[in-house]
């Protein structure tokens, strides 16, 4: 039955038409994603406008991006994963940290997803180590440590109203005992700054192609079960002739 017809079907003999209730099953990863990718953009609008603007906008794209990856490799575990396993990945009582989940997941699927393998997983190799840069970058927002781990660093200059710019590694005055070092400002492997202040839309660029990549990797791991149909972003609906048992 299509739409038109359930339209009919809810008029009544006065020709009033009854509420439609339509039912989704709803894809967090989805969700979230599309809603980094809309803040990603708006950052680079509000580049030439604000800098402020765009690094706040910049910040909130990539906590969206890490909070996609969490959500898409539980998700998979609750679908793909053996029922007797699927708990070490799928309670949030008990969370592993997301890198392991990530890693952990193909040896929790049957057959690896129901694929020929993939060949063994390496840890050391792209995309993983920028993937674990990445992750690091969003824990130390929300483990931030001591002061000393919290330092950042800006040059002034004097030309343009004594404003402040992040320090970037190509700024760097010297090398020798007590200088600032390349790894003090940026993660080594991704160049993603240590600073919050300092994320600009360029990083989100990184931020995504690596989330994109290490998506894509998980899911040779999974011999393609992970995204086979779109299943990792697919939103199915249906329309209700009738009331259903709210989730228990």
């Amino acid at each position: 039955m299509g739409f038109s017809d359930h339209r009919q079907a809810n008029e009544s003999a006065s020709g009033e038409v009854k509420t439609a209730i339509v039912e989704t099953v709803v894809c967090p990863f989805h969700c979230l994603y599309q809603d980094a990718l809309h803040f990603h953009k708006q950052s680079k609008l509000w580049k030439a406008r604000s800098e402020a603007e765009a690094g706040r906008l910049a910040r909130a794209a990539l906590l969206l991006y890490v909070a996609s990856a969490e959500a898409l490799v539980h998700q998979a575990a609750v679908e793909l994963a053996r029922p007797e396993l699927a708990h070490w990945l799928t309670d949030p009582t008990r969370p592993l940290p997301l890198a392991e989940a990530w890693a952990l997941l193909p040896s929790l699927v049957p057959n690896g997803g129901g694929s020929a393998a993939t060949g063994p997983f390496e840890p050391d190799a792209p995309p993983w180590p920028q993937f674990a840069e990445l992750i690091a970058l969003r824990d130390s927002w929300t483990y931030p440590g001591p002061a000393a781990r919290r330092r950042a660093f800006y040059r002034s200059t004097p030309s343009n109203g004594g404003s402040f710019e992040p320090l970037e590694p190509r700024d760097l005055p010297g090398r020798g005992p007590g200088f600032i070092e390349a790894d003090d400002l940026v993660y080594p492997k991704t160049g993603l700054p240590h600073d919050p202040y300092a994320l600009r839309p360029v990083h989100l660029d990184t931020a995504r192609g690596i989330l994109d990549a290490a998506i894509d990797a998980l899911d040779r791991r999974l011999g393609g079960a992970l995204t086979r149909e779109h299943r990792h972003r697919n939103e199915p609906t249906r329309l209700l002739d009738r009331p259903v048992p709210s989730r228990s």
